[in-house]
C-alpha cells in the first residue's frame, strides 16, 4: 500500500513537472503552424532527431545508470560514489560529443549546427541534473524547475516567432535558455558539482555502471530506430513539409507519451526499489501494475481521439491540416509504446537490461523494412502502420521473455476492453461527425471514471490526509 501511494503522489508530482510543462507547449501548435512552414519544422524535427541518435550513442543513458546505482546504496554518505564516477564517464561523453559536433562543423555545411550543438549539451546537462534530483528525493523541485523552464521556453518562443519573425532559430534558442534555467535550479538546490571529489573514485564501481548503462543505450540506439528513423525516412521519401506535416500528428499523439511521462518517471522508483524482492511477490505486483497500465491508456487513448478532433481546426492552421486523418493511428502507436517503456522499466529494475536490447533490436529491425516499404504505398499512414506492426513486435517479445524471470500475465478482460473501445473511437472519427464525437467523449468519460473508481476515490483520499496534516 505504501507503495502505491508513492507511486500516485510521485505521479502527481511529474505530471505537474513534465506533463503540464509538455501540454504548454502543445498548446503552440497554433503558433507554429502560423509562423514556421511545413519545411522548415521538418527541417527542426529530422535535425532534433539525429541529435538524439548522437547524445543516446554517446552518453550511454549514464543517468539511468547512477540513479539505479543510487537506490542502491544504504547509507547516505556513500551515495557520492554512483554520482561521481557516472560524472566520470559523462565528462568523456561530453568531450566526444565536443569533437563530434566540432568535425560535423568543419566538414559539413550544417544549418544551425551552433544552436544544435548548444542545444545537445543542455539536454544532456538537464537529463542528468533530473535523474539525481530524483534519485536524491528532490522531486518537488524537479517538477518545479520544469513548469519553471517551460514558461520560460514558451514566452521565449512566442516572441522569437510572433514579434522577431526569427522561425526555427527562435526554437532553438528558447529551447536552450529554458533548459538552462532549469539546470541552474537544480544545481543551486543539489550543490552536484560542488559535491564532486576525487575521493570516491571507485574502478570497480566506474565498470559496473558502464557495463549497466551501455545495454541500455544500446536499447535506445535501437529505440530510435523505431521513432527517429521513422521521421527521417518521411523526409528522404516524402520531403520535409511531409515531415513538418507528421510532426503535428505526432503532436497529438505526444499526449498519450505525456500522460506516459509521470507515470514512468513514478514507476521507475517504485521498480528500482521493489528489483530485490521475490519472483512471486514481483510477479503479483507487476502484472497488477501492467493490466491497470493498458486498461488506462488504451480508454484514455479512446477518449483522447474524440479530443483531437474536435479541437484540431482550433490548433492546426494552413497546409498542417492534412495531419488530422492520421493522428488516431498514432495515438495507438504512441500507447503500444508507452507499454514498451513499461516493460522496460521492469527488466531494468531487475537488472536485465540486456533483454531490452535485444527485444529492442528486433523490433528496430521490423521498423527499418517495414516503414519504407508501407511509405511507398500509404504515405504517412504507411509509416504508422509500420511502426504500429513493430511495437507490437517489441511488446511481445518483452512479455514472453519476463515470463523465465517475472511471470506477467494480460488478462482477455483488459484487452476487450481496450480493443472495443478504441474501435469504436476509429469509427466515429472517421465519420468526421461534430456531435458524434462530443456524444462519444462524453460517454467515454464516464465509462472510465465508473471504471477506475476505486483509483479516484484513493486519490482523493490521500489527498484529503494530506490537507488534513496526515491525520
Amino acid at each position: 500500500m505504501s507503495l502505491i501511494s508513492d507511486f500516485i503522489k510521485s505521479s502527481g508530482l511529474y505530471f505537474l513537472g513534465s506533463v503540464l510543462s509538455k501540454l504548454i507547449m502543445f498548446f503552440l501548435l497554433p503558433v507554429y503552424t502560423s509562423y514556421i512552414p511545413t519545411s522548415e519544422l521538418g527541417y527542426y524535427d529530422v535535425s532534433n532527431t539525429y541529435l538524439n541518435l548522437v547524445v543516446t550513442f554517446l552518453f550511454i543513458d549514464i543517468y539511468v545508470g547512477i540513479m539505479r546505482f543510487i537506490f542502491d546504496e544504504k547509507d547516505k554518505s556513500t551515495i557520492g560514489s554512483p554520482i561521481f564516477n557516472g560524472f566520470i564517464i559523462f565528462s568523456g561523453s561530453l568531450l566526444l560529443y565536443s569533437l563530434v559536433a566540432f568535425t560535423l562543423w568543419v566538414l559539413f555545411d550544417i544549418r544551425y549546427i551552433g544552436y544544435i550543438y548548444l542545444y545537445g549539451v543542455c539536454m544532456v546537462f538537464n537529463n542528468l541534473f533530473g535523474y539525481l534530483a530524483r534519485a536524491l528525493g528532490f522531486s518537488r523541485l524537479f517538477a518545479l524547475s520544469g513548469v519553471i523552464a517551460t514558461l520560460v521556453t514558451s514566452c521565449l518562443n512566442i516572441v522569437g516567432l510572433v514579434f522577431l519573425k526569427w522561425g526555427i532559430e527562435a526554437l532553438y534558442l528558447s529551447s536552450i535558455i529554458g533548459l538552462s534555467v532549469q539546470i541552474l535550479m537544480l544545481e543551486v538546490k543539489l550543490g552536484i558539482v560542488r559535491q564532486l571529489s576525487f575521493r570516491y573514485y571507485n574502478k570497480e564501481v566506474l565498470n559496473r555502471l558502464f557495463r549497466f548503462s551501455l545495454p541500455l543505450s544500446l536499447n535506445s540506439l535501437a529505440y530510435w530506430s523505431l521513432t527517429g528513423y521513422t521521421n527521417v525516412a518521411i523526409s528522404h521519401v516524402l520531403g520535409l513539409e511531409a515531415n513538418g506535416i507528421y510532426l503535428i500528428a505526432v503532436k497529438f499523439g505526444l499526449v498519450i507519451n505525456l500522460l506516459s511521462t509521470c507515470f514512468n518517471l513514478a514507476w521507475q522508483e517504485v521498480a528500482f526499489k521493489k528489483g530485490n524482492e521475490n519472483k512471486e511477490a514481483l510477479s503479483l505486483f507487476y502484472t497488477k501494475a501492467v493490466n491497470l497500465l493498458i486498461l488506462f491508456f488504451g480508454v484514455g487513448a479512446s477518449a483522447l481521439i474524440a479530443f483531437s478532433f474536435l479541437i484540431f481546426p482550433y490548433m492546426v492552421k494552413g497546409d498542417y491540416v492534412m495531419a488530422l486523418d492520421i493522428i488516431p493511428l498514432y495515438i495507438v502507436v504512441a500507447v503500444i509504446a508507452v507499454v514498451s517503456g513499461f516493460l522496460g522499466q521492469i527488466y531494468a529494475a531487475i537488472k536485465a537490461t540486456r533483454i531490452i536490447m535485444y527485444s529492442t533490436l528486433i523490433a528496430c529491425l521490423f521498423n527499418l523494412i517495414l516503414v519504407p516499404l508501407f511509405i511507398s504505398f500509404w504515405g504517412l499512414q504507411g509509416a504508422t502502420i509500420g511502426m504500429l506492426v513493430s511495437y507490437l513486435v517489441n511488446v511481445f517479445m518483452r512479455i514472453f521473455i519476463i515470463r523465465n524471470k517475472v511471470r506477467i500475465s494480460v488478462h482477455i478482460k483488459t484487452m476487450l476492453i481496450v480493443c472495443v473501445s478504441l474501435a469504436f473511437s476509429f469509427v466515429v472519427f472517421y465519420t468526421k461527425s461534430l456531435y458524434f464525437n462530443i456524444f462519444f467523449l462524453l460517454l467515454i468519460c464516464l465509462f472510465g471514471l465508473y471504471l477506475f473508481r476505486e483509483y479516484i476515490v484513493r486519490i482523493v483520499q490521500l489527498l484529503f490526509v494530506k490537507n488534513n496534516g496526515g491525520k
